[in-house]
């Protein structure tokens, strides 16, 4: 019984030991004929004129705010996503994302109505409550562009580009307080929490690399101008009520990174 048993394992292990040495010389063949072996993933394509498909990217930068918001916000952070056709040099696509800001300028004159002598802010018990002010945005939009090469090989590894923007834009403030503030909840804020919608047009130069391997990333400038109108009809601002649309605009920096889906030779390929 013991002696079959063992015969069977030493069986097992003879046919497993020709397979290693049969596997082995297959692959010195292989090697020695020069025959590649196949890739975990194909590399993307070298030249900006053989590029074909789409790349889907998530951005994260910050704006300076400029023009009407530079009274009202500090810094702003942006973070983007979006897809973009890629047509050998040229460059079509949708975009959107959203705006953040925790520093909201003035806001001692446009609550004055809400604080005690002591400078502070009750509650619905009767308490001091929190408070706490932030302004949030988004864009949506479309844009075209187009893609140099920065080399005479005419490369897609390193390419400068430029994008045209157009869409609209939303912002306000939004009021956060803890204990609640009855003044605070809508709709008592409408009036104070400057609800802005309108159309922008942006604008952004910046490099893009995409390699024959991950990763793929561009860093670009941006701006935008946008001609925003009051939603409600009106807005309470430090000078008094705005009923006119006010120009808001920005620029900034922002780092991307890329997921490409281009094609060649009639076949799409995804590359991670």
């Amino acid at each position: 019984m013991e002696s079959a048993f063992y015969l069977r394992i030493m069986r097992i292990l003879s046919l497993l030991w020709v397979v290693a040495l049969f596997l082995s010389a297959h692959s010195a063949v292989g090697q020695g004929t020069g025959l590649a072996r196949p890739r975990r993933s194909t590399p993307v394509p070298t030249e900006i004129s053989s590029q074909r498909g789409g790349m889907i990217y998530v951005g994260l930068g910050g704006y300076v705010p400029s023009g009407y918001w530079r009274q009202r916000y500090g810094n702003l952070l942006d973070i983007q996503t979006g897809y973009t056709w890629i047509n050998g040099s040229t460059l079509i696509g949708v975009e959107g994302g959203a705006l953040y800001s925790s520093q909201v300028k003035g806001l001692d004159q446009i609550l004055d109505f809400l604080l005690t002598p002591e400078g502070e802010i009750l509650g619905n018990d009767g308490s001091y409550s929190s408070l706490r002010v932030e302004m949030r945005g988004w864009q949506l939009g479309a844009h075209v562009g187009g893609r140099y090469a920065l080399n005479d090989l005419g490369s897609a590894k390193s390419s400068w580009f430029w994008k045209l923007k157009g869409g609209m834009m939303q912002h306000k403030m939004a009021f956060m307080s803890s204990g609640g503030v009855p003044m605070l909840a809508a709709p008592y804020t409408h009036a104070m929490d400057e609800l802005n919608r309108g159309a922008f047009l942006g604008e952004e130069l910046g490099f893009m690399h995409l390699g024959r391997v991950a990763p793929h990333f561009q860093v670009s400038l941006l701006a935008f101008q946008g001609w925003m109108w009051p939603v409600r009809g009106y807005t309470f601002v430090l000078d008094g009520i705005q009923k006119e649309p006010q120009w808001s605009m920005g620029w900034g920096l922002r780092a991307t990174w890329i997921l490409p889906l281009l094609q060649e030779k009639s076949a799409i390929r995804f590359y991670y």
